[in-house]
């Protein structure tokens, strides 16, 4: 594979910011307007955590499988093709009537999730390579300054009376824009003959890599606690009482602090390590867990929301970090074996939550969450047990 000429290590960090940023405008926009689409596609919670469960699963295929593939056409390409389907989601749930319509949106999303998740966290890992430091939890800090950021101005615009779909069409013109841009910007150099173990090679990792097996439950399960917060909170919030005003801040609460979290979790991964670092962030879910499943006061369920971004801030990025050097030079495989169980969780997640909603309550539903924690914290320390029985984990200094 022919690789860049030249190309400028600011100039990249920018673009794969801004693609995370873009990334969390459309996922922290829907966020908050799942309560207004619901009811326009007349859609229950359980029928809606049934159809997203079609965005996931083409993730997950994409992440597994598709590592190779993308080193064969470039990252470039992989990174254009994922940008157009979001940007055509975002279009075609704008134009959505019915659930129907709904599942080939769910579709579209999956398709743009999983190139643009491979694409990103892989020329990430070549960055890091090349420049022998790590970006990873501050690259994936951007997407919370982009669901930040749509989440409080979704609800400001929504309570000025504009449509979602003028929101969804904004989403899409912003797509376009990054897209073209990424047309111009050379990537770091990605070795393939060392990325290129074969289409299955995520697969392998996850069966043969007990570390590996154990940095992807532990991402399984933040992604897991996170996809609670994305899918049903302003849902939760609302249930409680809030305007769209307020369930949109209560989103843009749990990704800043989220966003935070994982501006400083480099600081703390340095500090006490990667173990400890899960452990932090398995205590910050289950206490978020307590307060959201026994109260129903709407400003202790903010704060819960504030908890939970903390608690989920750290994991995913750590462990691809983590897990990029001790898996060197399978970028494409690593970054696929991780992040499909993260999507993995997405697709446990909604019907689950949906269902149990339904036949009970959506507060009751998100006890999930204190199971999430107890199950994060677990996994933490089976990761302390296999490192030390092999080698320990570090992270190179920001």
């Amino acid at each position: 594979m022919l690789q860049p000429k030249s190309w400028n290590y600011r100039t990249v960090y920018a673009l794969i910011y801004a693609i995370f940023v873009f990334f969390g405008v459309a996922i922290g926009a829907n966020g908050v307007l799942w309560a207004e689409i619901l009811p326009a596609l007349h859609m229950g919670e359980a029928l809606f955590g049934t159809l997203t469960l079609i965005s996931p699963f083409i993730s997950v295929f994409i992440l597994l499988f598709a590592g190779q593939f993308i080193e064969r056409i470039g990252k470039h390409h992989s990174m254009t093709f994922g940008l157009l389907m979001l940007v055509l989601a975002s279009v075609s749930l704008a134009l959505a009537q019915t659930p129907l319509h709904f599942g080939f949106v769910s579709a579209l999303y999956g398709i743009g999730y999983g190139a643009v998740e491979l694409s990103v966290n892989s020329v990430t890992m070549d960055w890091e390579r090349e420049r022998n430091t790590t970006v990873m939890n501050k690259v994936h800090a951007a997407f919370c300054i982009g669901a930040v950021f749509s989440s409080l101005i979704t609800g400001q615009l929504l309570g000025m009376g504009l449509t979602y779909q003028m929101i969804l069409s904004i989403i899409a013109a912003i797509g376009i824009v990054i897209m073209l841009i990424n047309q111009f910007v050379p990537y770091p150099p990605s070795h393939f003959e060392a990325d290129a173990a074969g289409a299955g090679a995520a697969i392998q990792l996850l069966i043969h890599n007990p570390i590996v097996l154990t940095l992807s439950m532990i991402g399984f399960f933040a992604a897991f606690g996170e996809g609670l917060a994305i899918n049903w909170s302003v849902l939760h919030l609302r249930d409680l009482g809030a305007t769209a005003f307020i369930g949109g801040a209560g989103f843009a609460i749990f990704n800043t602090v989220m966003f935070i979290g994982r501006m400083t979790n480099n600081a703390v991964v340095t500090r006490f390590g990667v173990v400890q670092s899960v452990v932090f962030s398995a205590i910050a879910i289950t206490v978020a867990g307590v307060i959201i499943a026994f109260t129903k006061d709407l400003w202790l369920a903010l704060l819960a929301l504030g908890i939970l971004g903390f608690g989920v801030a750290g994991p995913i990025p750590t462990t691809l970090t983590a897990g990029a050097q001790l898996v060197p030079g399978q970028n494409s495989a690593l970054s696929g074996a991780l992040m499909s169980m993260c999507y993995v969780s997405f697709i446990v997640g909604p019907p689950l939550i949906g269902i149990v909603a339904e036949k009970t309550s959506l507060q009751q539903a998100l006890y999930a969450t204190i199971v999430v924690g107890v199950c994060l914290f677990l996994f933490g320390r089976r990761l302390a047990t296999i490192t030390r029985a092999t080698a320990t984990v570090s992270v190179p200094n920001p």
